[in-house]
């Protein structure tokens, strides 16, 4: 028979002196203490593997961080395995590599393994603009979610989403989306792509499209329509009106029909009463802008003009009448004299999308979210009841330094000509 020890105590362990060599302690069921000479305490368990019938040992932890009665816990957790036919170190292995395989899974590091695979094969600007799309677009739908997790519906909500705001950059998402999965598919981090046998056309409906106002938003050609509005040699109302919304991407009707009143020059902000915007809303501020050091040069040019010829009337940009704002045809007008027509048509409205798609586009830069480029454009998701608790949120602080890069990009286009 073999000797069995006595249990060990608190105070047993607690007076125990360290020797010239390691020795043990044992408390019993293949429990120990192991007492090193530089007085360090460890416990060990003993046992037989029941898948190898070797004899292993395993830590359970140093002494005091691991106490007595936490040892003997663990020793009861190990002996249940073992009866159960399991090997705790191999389990312990196991649970490791299936820790670290749901970590790999998460959405977010399949995004960047994937990405990081693509960067020796395209460009940096490409990288950039296709690594934004994502983070803007897709990060806060699934950061948190593992790839196994995310459903079809989640995927094609994504998309949805995106295609309310960028038709075009939601078609990209698309294909972006299908290749990612393609690739999780392959390393295991899900079973499924559920884009590869999916119509585009079936998800990204062309209705959109139809309605669309055609737009510039390619550097090379914006650039051209940038230069060709500085260096507009037509009336000063529409030559002005053309720069301004070049900056602040206001629609037609309010562009128009802007009035001095709307404008505070000392503190840079333009204020439209709500019931004059497209979306007229009660619940909703009236509609805040700041404005930039070069639209306030523009708007003071305007100011000069007005008090030469005009004497300063009720509105900004006065017709031929010198009574009336000028209509809203004027500046499409002017832009088709300026060539802008057919395969570089742009319009006024044109101006808001090509605000909008190289804005975010170009998010790396300004760093502006989707939410405060859609308040530029009076553009709002929430609910009736969501804008009713929204109704004092002011985006005035985060829209200006948007603003400011947008103008300082408009102006980093400008040629020497046009300056």
């Amino acid at each position: 028979m073999p000797k069995i020890p006595t249990p060990l105590t608190d105070t047993k362990i607690k007076t125990t002196k360290p020797k010239e060599k390691e020795y043990e302690l044992h408390d019993g069921q293949g429990l120990s203490l192991i007492v090193k000479p530089n007085s360090s305490k460890i416990w060990r368990f003993r046992y037989i593997s029941p898948l190898t019938k070797k004899r292993r040992k395993k830590s359970l932890g140093s002494y005091p961080n691991v106490t007595l009665s936490n040892a003997r816990e663990q020793r009861g957790n190990i002996l249940m395995f073992l009866q159960d036919g399991i090997d705790p170190i191999e389990k312990e292995k196991q649970d490791s590599k299936k820790e670290k395989a749901q970590d790999s899974g998460l959405f977010i590091n399949v995004m960047n393994e994937w990405f990081e695979r693509q960067k020796p094969n395209i460009t940096a600007v490409t990288y950039k603009k296709k690594y934004q799309v994502f983070v803007s677009s897709v990060v806060p739908f699934f950061e948190n979610k593992h790839m196994k997790d995310i459903t079809k519906l989640e995927l094609l909500h994504v998309l949805e989403e995106k295609q309310k705001t960028a038709t075009e950059t939601a078609s990209r998402l698309f294909n972006y989306l299908s290749n990612l999965w393609g690739y999780a598919v392959l390393k295991d981090y899900c079973e499924y792509n559920y884009l590869a046998n999916i119509n585009k056309n079936d998800v990204l409906t062309k209705k959109r499209v139809v309605n669309n106002y055609a737009k510039i938003t390619d550097e090379k050609t914006f650039k051209e329509l940038v230069n060709s509005i500085y260096t507009y040699k037509g009336t000063p109302s529409i030559a002005n009106a053309l720069k301004l919304v070049l900056h602040i991407p206001l629609r037609a009707t309010n562009l128009c029909n802007l009035k001095w009143s709307y404008i505070d020059f000392d503190n840079k902000v333009l204020t439209i009463p709500r019931d004059l915007m497209k979306t007229k809303n009660h619940n909703l501020n009236d509609f805040i802008m700041p404005l930039t050091d070069e639209v306030i040069k523009i708007l003071e040019e305007q100011k000069e003009y007005s008090t030469i010829y005009t004497n300063i009337r009720e509105f900004v940009f006065i017709g031929n009448d010198n009574k009336k704002p000028i209509n809203t045809e004027s500046p499409n007008q002017a832009l088709t004299r300026l060539g802008f027509t057919a395969s570089k048509k742009q319009s006024i409205h044109s101006f808001r999308s090509s605000f909008r798609t190289i804005a975010e586009e170009k998010q790396e830069e300004h760093q502006a979210s989707e939410k405060i480029m859609e308040s530029i454009l009076d553009h709002s998701k929430d609910t009736k009841v969501e804008s009713a608790y929204k109704n004092k949120v002011s985006y005035l602080a985060q829209q200006k330094p948007l603003l400011e890069w947008w103008s300082n990009y408009i102006c980093s286009l400008l040629e020497k000509t046009a300056n």
